[in-house]
């Protein structure tokens, strides 16, 4: 089958955990033996199209312009539609897309996140199309109020939760199978949506289990791995770095936290003008900087879904000191056992600093958190029947 895949950002170089999970997808439907057909918006010319071509049988390409884009941002938010969609809104992909669907006639369509759904109802196409939501936004939104941010951008987002609540209802309506990563967000919009709708799927994220692990690592070594676009995980490091390192510091004086995660802002880069604290931007080769931690933090305050950077670093070998909010989404996790599992500044530092000074503690969750993985979040497994309506 001939399967067209919409994407609001090019997915190659893959710098983020939303372009993984839609080039996992597009290799497991490949491994079925379907014909890929990608269709997406390239913002610069660090868009790697001749990787996308080794992926995707035919990659067609819409540039998308800052003006357009701000245009539609406040079209859609007047017309009571979520700002995003509006955001992601170009006549000139509708244009290439109406094209593509002439010229290529697939038999399936996979709008990856819901700002590409309004190209598939102007064609008519929800019949025979999936919606990769991911995350149910809307949740994630009603938690942004308390994270760090400008007054601007957390009224942004208040306006944007209620608009994005609404066309949530009315995708999951609509659409004849909504794609989530995580049991949570399913039932959560189960009870927004005041309704069991037979189209949500849960198709949760996997891992490479391949990755391979490193027989020495640094004592002092802490990092977050994440992508910094996002204000979850903006919020996280800032929080980590403010509140719970300083904690590490003092017990452990030669501790050094690395973030490492594609684009990060000001603030965040402001952070490595602290002693003790090194950004790293995107990296080519996570494996080698990450190879040699001894752990990995997560205190992440703002979240939904399965998150990417657990079971990135639990497959490298490294522990992780979570909070409960990432834990929720993964049963497997067990606090003691193949993690820790903290909330507050005071014990998250502990439990750091326990496995940055008890070698045995840490070599027991490095294999325990590594095979949980293994056993539990192989792509294969977590994918199949996703074409499926």
């Amino acid at each position: 089958m001939r399967i067209c895949i919409l994407t609001p950002r090019f997915p190659f170089p893959e710098n983020g955990g939303d372009v993984l999970r839609i080039n996992h997808i597009a290799r497991y439907l490949k491994s079925r033996g379907h014909e890929l057909v990608l269709v997406s918006f390239c913002e610069s010319r660090g868009c790697d199209k001749k990787a996308a071509q080794e992926l995707y049988d035919k990659v067609y390409v819409v540039r998308r312009h800052a003006l357009v884009s701000l245009c539609f941002s406040l079209l859609f938010w007047l017309a009571g539609k979520p700002i995003q969609c509006g955001y992601y809104y170009s006549p000139f992909f509708r244009r290439k897309f109406r094209e593509v669907v002439r010229a290529e006639r697939p038999g399936l369509y996979v709008a990856h996140l819901l700002r590409m759904v309004p190209y598939l109802e102007q064609l008519r196409l929800q019949g025979s199309s999936v919606v990769e939501m991911t995350d149910a936004l809307s949740k994630t939104y009603s938690m942004s109020a308390g994270a760090k941010g400008g007054m601007l951008k957390r009224m942004v987002y208040g306006v944007e939760q209620r608009l994005i609540g609404r066309f949530e209802h009315h995708v999951v309506h609509t659409f004849p199978k909504v794609v989530l990563v995580s049991r949570s967000d399913m039932d959560f919009l189960k009870t927004s949506c005041r309704a069991d709708f037979s189209s949500l799927a849960l198709h949760t994220n996997g891992v490479d289990c391949a990755v391979p692990v490193s027989s020495g690592y640094k004592a002092s070594k802490l990092c977050f791995i994440g992508n910094m676009r996002t204000l979850q995980n903006q919020d996280a490091v800032l929080h980590f770095a403010d509140d719970i390192f300083p904690l590490i510091l003092k017990r452990i004086p030669d501790a050094v936290f690395y973030v490492v995660g594609a684009e990060p802002p000001r603030r965040i880069l402001e952070l490595a003008e602290r002693e003790h604290i090194v950004v790293t931007g995107f990296v080519d080769d996570l494996g080698a900087v990450i190879s040699d931690a001894c752990l990995a933090v997560a205190p992440v305050r703002v979240a939904a879904g399965i998150q990417n950077k657990v079971l990135v670093a639990m497959a490298a070998g490294l522990p992780v000191v979570m909070t409960s909010m990432i834990s929720q989404a993964i049963p497997e996790l067990c606090h003691g056992e193949n993690c820790l599992i903290h909330d507050d500044a005071e014990s998250f530092a502990g439990a750091c600093v326990r496995v940055m000074g008890d070698e045995s503690f840490r070599g027991m969750l490095s294999v325990r958190g590594r095979e949980m993985v293994r056993s539990h979040y192989s792509w294969e497994e977590k994918l199949r029947g996703y074409e499926v309506l």
